[in-house]
């Protein structure tokens, strides 16, 4: 199928987001667990696919520093607001994504 393993990662990743912990930290693991593996162009149709880099730029762009990654440092600089609105960008994206899909 056609986009599955974007689906598969955005259904994991929602299923992420509905967790244990601080909404700054299901967005984290959301991110790094899954959606950091996306390859917008295979994975996603190509409607799909600004979007997509737009948001994982928004998640992944400040610089690392000690053991934490660049995905840690931006997510931890975000405020209430922003993580909201990625939170809102990921559930997007995945129905967009989901309206994909077969049905069976």
């Amino acid at each position: 199928m056609q986009y599955s393993s974007g689906w598969e990662l955005f259904h994991i990743a929602v299923h992420n987001l509905a967790g244990q912990g601080t909404q700054r930290e299901r967005l984290l693991n959301a991110f790094v667990d899954n959606l950091i593996h996306i390859k917008p162009e295979i994975d996603l149709p190509e409607y799909l696919r600004e979007k997509f880099t737009e948001l994982a730029t928004s998640l992944n762009n400040k610089s690392a520093s000690g053991s934490e990654g660049t995905a840690q440092a931006t997510i931890s600089t975000l405020n209430e607001s922003e993580i909201r609105q990625a939170v809102h960008s990921i559930i997007d994206i995945y129905d967009s994504l989901c309206r994909e899909m077969p049905k069976e």
